[in-house]
């Protein structure tokens, strides 16, 4: 009958009842076999002497403790290896010893769990002294992983990754849960007593000082273990100093549970963080001292250099609380707060991959960009799409983020069409701005007039010419500013009308005096203002050089009329289309040389601006770049 009640007896020897259909746990007694539903008391003398030498070869000694040695024996009946614990001769006569080691045995072959070693036998041997037999298990013991860490062992650090790690340690804190389930609190867990296998086996080594939950321990004479309720042993101190919980170092024997369990797995999750223990002492009376004053640093303080997730100084602080009832409530608890941790990061490794292949497509893309050809623009397109997804996966991906500022501040790259069709925008825009401001110089220019008739005009046809030249000038500057007609081939045409209205001037002074200085002038100014290219620059300079180079020419060879005149060491200056008047041409000089520094300093000056602006951008936008990657491998402070 499925809903028929099964009898079992606790450990305090009274009967509890669970309907089979519910699967209650039983919890462990002395002796109980687990399976045949009433308690069976196993004591010292109930063991045979069995022909231990005959049946278990000795191979060699795998271990030694306070209490036995562990050796790797053959057992010959089965034929198979086998690890045998051997109680010291010593405590033959000690039959609280010799309890706690057949209770070990006992606990440890009814604990039937995954990440517990099976006890095969327990039997004396010829000599009289208990031995049981487990299976052979083979790894390392987290002590001796977390001491490769600490070494740096590449052997060991590249076996057990801290996810591998976390993810052992949560399934040591399920074979506790069970434990607990059974009614047997462990006592003594540290990383010594936890090992890892060779093909992902976790095992949960040493059950010799567990204690069955809800019952203080006595030996009676014959040597049979017994548990009682409600007794207390006061200042009796069992387990390992540095992982004790507060109330075991205390010697509270009532008030250790699962919890105390809880507290060690926790000091456990700190060493194995930090590489090192959560507390420092030299001497035992030392390490307790320091674990009853309470949890004092997270792991990530104590070892920054590891970097270790917040969510793991968590479950550590939670775990390790000097009150139990501010732990986790079981070992169960714990367990799923790992979980919980290493589902995200199961999550960012996963991330982490996608993160690497698309930086692996970023990189291929981006070479052939550089190599060239119809699809580089494509390729480069495709390449930072790529990128911008990996980084989207992983923000910190140190592969995307050296590709990144390697495209980003690599002033060799060519831009894409579309880039160079957004740059080209922004110099119509620049250029058109230009061609207002060069409207508004060269009108300046117009305020010679009353001036020059103040002197006395003396050729109305040169006067004309100059006028000329100045009034085509500024009406093609201005269309281009109203129309937006800026593009490369207009700019050229105002080459001609620019420099031959600045080679006019040389009618007044000669094209030696005064006209030189504006002609370097509206050069360097055109130059900035319309950022012109190699091709524009040497237009520029060629158009520049034959508006000196034409006045010149034609005053050697006698077309014009030659201005200067060297007399007595003096050089005359004849004039042409004014007179010179003292004061109005002093004031036609300043006024002509004052236009040349306000009209240069205002063009220039603005178009230096939008320079310098730009400059500053893009080095703040480097140096952010820059902030991305770590401080060591940051490039020096450059944009090109």
């Amino acid at each position: 009958d499925a809903h028929r009640a099964t009898e079992r007896v606790d450990v305090a020897g009274q009967p509890t009842q669970y309907a089979s259909s519910e699967r209650e746990p039983h919890k462990l007694s002395e002796g109980d076999s687990g399976n045949s539903g009433k308690t069976v008391n196993v004591d010292d003398q109930s063991l045979t002497e069995r022909a231990f030498q005959e049946r278990y070869e000795a191979r060699r000694t795998l271990g030694a403790g306070g209490m036995g040695e562990v050796k790797l024996c053959h057992d010959s009946l089965i034929g198979r290896d086998v690890a045998v614990k051997v109680m010291h001769s010593g405590f033959g006569t000690d039959s609280d010893a010799r309890s706690r080691f057949l209770r070990e045995a006992r606990v440890q072959g009814q604990l039937e769990h995954p990440s517990v070693v099976p006890v095969y036998d327990l039997g004396r041997n010829a000599q009289g002294e208990p031995f049981f037999t487990m299976k052979r298990i083979k790894g390392l013991t987290m002590e001796e992983i977390i001491d490769g860490y600490r070494k740096g062992d590449s052997a060991v650090i590249d076996g057990y990754s801290r996810r591998q790690l976390l993810t052992a340690l949560s399934r040591v804190c399920l074979a506790v849960a069970f434990a607990h389930s059974r009614g047997v609190v462990h006592r003594d867990l540290k990383p010594s007593n936890i090992m890892l296998g060779d093909y992902g086996e976790v095992n949960v080594l040493d059950w010799g000082v567990a204690k069955i939950r809800g019952a203080a321990e006595i030996v009676t004479p014959a040597g049979e273990l017994h548990d009682v309720p409600g007794g207390t042993q006061a200042g009796t101190i069992l387990g390992t100093p540095g992982f004790m919980a507060p109330e075991q170092a205390r010697g509270e024997i009532d008030a250790i549970d699962e919890r105390t369990d809880v507290y060690a797995l926790g000091c456990i999750l700190f060493e194995l963080l930090a590489l090192e223990p959560l507390h420092k002492g030299t001497t035992p009376q030392a390490l307790l001292v320091n674990t009853v004053t309470g949890f004092q640093q997270p792991p990530s303080e104590r070892s920054p250099h590891l970097s270790i997730p917040p969510e793991l100084d968590e479950i550590v602080r939670k775990a390790t609380q000097l009150e139990a009832h501010r732990r986790f409530e079981s070992a169960r608890a714990m367990h799923d707060a790992i979980e919980r941790f290493l589902d995200g990061e199961r999550d960012v490794e996963r991330r982490k991959e996608q993160a690497q292949h698309h930086t692996l497509n970023a990189q291929l893309a981006l070479a052939k960009a550089t190599a060239g050809g119809p699809d580089a623009a494509a390729e480069r397109a495709r390449g930072m799409r790529e990128l911008s997804t990996a980084l989207a996966l992983d923000p910190s991906h140190d592969g995307a983020m050296h590709t990144l500022m390697k495209v980003l501040l690599d002033p060799k790259i060519e831009l894409p069409p579309e880039a160079e069709a957004e740059l080209f925008e922004q110099n119509r825009r620049d250029r058109v701005q230009a061609a207002n401001a060069s409207s508004v110089a060269y009108a300046a220019w117009a305020l010679m007039a009353p001036l020059m008739v103040l002197m006395g005009i003396r050729s109305w046809g040169l006067l004309v010419l100059m006028a000329t030249t100045l009034t085509v000038q500024i009406s093609i500057s201005t269309w281009m500013g109203l129309t937006g007609n800026v593009m490369p081939k207009y700019m050229r045409w105002t080459m001609p009308t620019t420099f031959a209205a600045v080679a006019s001037l040389s009618i007044i002074f000669g094209p030696l005096f005064l006209m030189p200085g504006a002609v370097a002038v509206n050069a360097a100014v055109m130059m900035v203002s319309i950022r012109a290219n190699a091709i524009t620059r040497r237009g520029i300079i060629m158009a520049a050089s034959l508006a000196l180079l034409i006045p010149t020419a034609l005053m050697i060879f006698g077309v014009v009329p030659n201005p200067y005149v060297f007399e007595d060491g003096a050089l005359k200056i004849l004039p042409a289309v004014v007179n010179f008047p003292k004061e109005a041409t002093l004031a036609l000089l300043f006024f002509t040389s004052a236009l040349q520094i306000l009209s240069s300093g205002f063009l220039v000056g603005r178009a230096t601006k939008a320079l310098t602006e730009a400059e500053r951008t893009i080095f703040a936008q480097a140096w952010r770049l820059r902030q991305l990657l770590p401080q060591d491998e940051r490039p020096a402070a450059s944009v090109g």
